[in-house]
């Protein structure tokens, strides 16, 4: 068994998207689907578990801190929401994150900024979570923002983090400039004219919002407008504050006691190994936190709707719950359609209901998909090598059909 050692991006971003456009305005029959008859002895599960885990209690505080963060994912606003030509999604770039350490992915803020006092400036500091999305593909006609929400256990931690952490140094020798936000007096702002990028922390009751907004193509072109910036700063922190009222934060005392899986859904996906990426942390999303790591997420959020998504978890790959088997399979359907950039390949041996797929265009980091559906459930996986992925979702259906 090779393990996936390339950054695992969510199978969203390569083409699924397009394929659910045309099921999005067909909804689902509400005829049952019958699943086919499988003999589990006979699939080839590499070294994988083929059984639902019992995820019970989180094994230590980082855990139950990350399960927090990833509850914030659920509430915050999409980068469209804030602004509609913000639609072009990147997973990599939004998940949660703790503290800075050779054992946790870095938040996004630190592709602007120092991160080496961020772990004295966060006193009390329970976890943050990211979004992330620009305007356009074309990295140089676009303009970006990174709206990071970072929970604290009380209001004044809040407060006190929010001054020492807009202390931080800019990567980059060009000027840092004081600016300020006219409808956020309180918000420390800071922006480098030369790369036309505009960073704000704004403390906010148990919360402190950093938000970074940066115009590649005015930088680009050597036009300044700074109040681009900061008008979309101060629309990104008023939906996100919005957003926060929505959120009712975990006791700290309590995150150890709360299950990792009150939905058991996470249960029912495959485990993500050693060696795979966890930039993404594991985790289970409402419909609305799930579009969090779509890259067109206006158009696979109807297509989910309109099948009754409720539940996605993020592990090993992506297991989506539908309201029923019609709906999933339409989802399975049309996910796992061939086009010109994903090429029809080999099923698992003894499943032959499921579907690998070789994607053939430019981005190399990941070429084969594997799909299967069973019961309400659309499942989804990834790697380098199909046979591989083809163990992978093997697995993924012998947890699927064990959980009866």
């Amino acid at each position: 068994m090779k393990l996936l050692a390339t950054t695992a991006r969510f199978v969203t971003t390569v083409g699924m998207t397009v394929a659910l456009v045309s099921s999005a305005a067909c909804g689902s029959d509400s005829d049952a689907v019958t699943d086919p008859v499988v003999d589990l002895t006979k699939l080839d599960l590499g070294a994988y578990q083929g059984k639902p885990a019992d995820l019970g209690l989180p094994k230590n505080m980082y855990v139950a801190r990350f399960m927090e963060a990833n509850r914030l994912g659920d509430v915050l606003p999409l980068p469209h929401e804030v602004d509609p030509n913000l639609t072009v999604g990147e997973a990599s770039e939004t998940h949660a994150f703790l503290d800075v350490g050779k054992e946790f992915h870095l938040g996004p803020i630190f592709r602007w900024l120092h991160e080496e006092n961020f772990n004295s400036s966060v006193r009390n500091y329970v976890g943050g979570f990211a979004t992330s999305a620009s305007s356009n593909e074309a990295y140089t006609l676009s303009y970006e923002l990174v709206s990071s929400a970072l929970l604290f256990s009380d209001p004044e931690s809040a407060r006190v983090a929010a001054g020492e952490l807009s202390k931080a140094d800019f990567y980059g020798d060009v000027p840092v400039e004081p600016t300020a936000l006219e409808k956020y007096p309180d918000s420390v702002a800071r922006w480098q004219p030369a790369k036309q990028l505009l960073t704000t922390w704004t403390a906010n009751d148990k919360y402190v919002i950093i938000t970074n907004v940066i115009n590649h193509e005015n930088a680009e072109l050597g036009v300044s407008d700074p109040k681009f910036l900061t008008d979309l700063a101060a629309k990104s922190i008023a939906a996100t504050t919005d957003s926060l009222r929505n959120f009712k934060p975990t006791p700290v005392d309590q995150l150890m006691k709360t299950p990792v899986d009150p939905d058991n859904v996470r249960s029912l996906a495959l485990r993500r190994p050693t060696g795979d990426s966890f930039i993404n942390i594991p985790g289970t999303f409402d419909l609305h936190g799930a579009m969090q790591f779509a890259p067109n997420p206006k158009i696979l959020e109807k297509a989910y709707r309109d099948n009754g998504v409720d539940r996605v978890a993020f592990d090993a790959g992506e297991l989506v719950r539908a309201k029923d088997s019609a709906a999933a399979q339409k989802i399975f359907e049309e996910r796992s359609a061939a086009n010109r950039l994903m090429r029809k390949v080999e099923s698992p041996k003894g499943l032959p209901n499921a579907v690998c797929l070789n994607y053939k265009g430019p981005d190399t980091k990941i070429r084969y998909y594997c799909h299967v559906r069973y019961g309400r459930y659309a499942a989804v996986v990834f790697s380098q090598q199909l046979l591989d992925a083809q163990q992978r979702i093997s697995a993924q259906y012998s947890i699927l059909a064990n959980s009866k």
